[in-house]
C-alpha cells in the first residue's frame, strides 16, 4: 500500500473528518455524540493516475468517487482513458459505544477494485502481409469510476495500452489495470495497423465474452496464423501465461 486514505462518516452517512495513513499507525476516532461511524478506506489512489473526489465536510458518502483520467487530449473524443493505480477499497460499520479509557481496535478489511489483463498477439504479419510492426490496440469498454460504496460507474471507457515486439515476431501488450466491464458485458479489442482498423475480437473461439475478472490477470492470446484462434486464461493476479507454439 503506498497510500491509504480513511473518511469516516457520521450515522447518517455525512463525511465527519478524513485521514492520511501508514500501514501501521493507528488513528484515533474520538466522536462521543455520534452513535454509528462508517469508515471508508481507500488505497493506492494517490498517485495521480486518477481524480479521487471525496465529498465536502458534511456532505454524503454517495458523493464521493475515484475516476479514470482521460488520456492525452488528442484522443478525449475517442473515450481512451490511463490505466487506473491498483485500487483497494474497504468499507466498516462501527458501533460508537466505547470511552477514552476502553478504546477498541478497529481493522478495515480492504480488497482489490481492478481486473488485469495480458494480451500476446500473433500472426500479424501474415495478416497483414508485412513486416511492418506499426501496431495500435484499443480495448474498449468499461466503467471509468468507482463510488465510494464500491459499486462502478461513469461514462464507458477504453484504453490504448502500448504494443510492442515479443518473442518468435509475436506482439505483446505488458499487463495494465482496468475497471470491470460495464453490466459485466465483454470486452472488445480493435487491432489497427498504420491507424486503420485491421481486425477487431469480442470473443474466444468458443463464443465466450472477454470477461475481466475484479483481483484476477486475463491472459488473452489472438491467433492470426491460419483461422483466427482466440484462447482466454484467467489466473492469479500478476500470472503470466507462456502461449505455447504450434507448428
Amino acid at each position: 500500500m503506498k497510500d491509504i486514505s480513511l473518511y469516516v462518516f457520521d450515522d447518517k452517512d455525512e463525511l465527519l473528518d478524513m485521514f492520511s495513513m501508514s500501514g501501521t499507525e493507528p488513528v484515533i476516532l474520538n466522536y462521543p455524540d455520534i452513535p454509528m461511524l462508517h469508515c471508508v478506506a481507500l488505497c493506492n489512489a494517490q498517485d495521480g493516475t486518477m481524480f479521487v473526489s471525496p465529498p465536502e465536510k458534511g456532505g454524503s458518502c454517495s458523493d464521493g468517487f475515484v475516476s479514470l483520467k482521460p488520456a492525452e487530449p488528442t484522443r478525449a473524443e475517442q473515450g481512451i482513458f490511463t490505466s487506473p493505480s491498483d485500487l483497494f477499497y474497504g468499507e466498516l460499520e462501527i458501533e460508537n459505544n466505547t470511552t477514552p479509557a476502553q478504546a477498541a481496535r478497529q481493522v478495515v478489511p480492504v480488497s482489490r477494485m481492478t481486473a488485469s489483463i495480458n494480451i500476446t498477439l500473433r500472426g500479424l504479419q501474415r495478416l497483414t502481409g508485412t513486416e511492418d510492426g506499426n501496431y495500435s490496440l484499443v480495448v474498449r469498454q468499461t466503467n471509468s469510476r468507482m463510488n465510494f460504496d464500491g459499486t462502478y460507474g461513469g461514462t464507458p471507457a477504453s484504453y490504448s495500452p502500448p504494443v510492442t515486439p515479443g518473442k518468435n515476431k509475436d506482439f505483446e501488450v505488458s499487463m495494465f489495470r482496468l475497471f470491470p466491464t460495464v453490466n459485466a458485458a465483454g470486452l472488445t479489442i480493435e487491432i489497427y495497423h498504420n491507424g486503420t482498423l485491421l481486425k477487431d475480437v469480442d470473443a474466444d473461439s468458443s463464443g465466450n465474452p472477454i470477461v475481466p475478472v475484479v483481483g484476477k490477470t486475463t491472459n488473452l492470446l489472438l491467433n492470426f496464423e491460419g483461422s483466427v484462434n482466440v484462447e482466454i486464461q484467467v489466473t492469479k493476479w500478476g500470472e503470466t501465461v507462456i502461449w505455447k507454439e504450434y507448428n
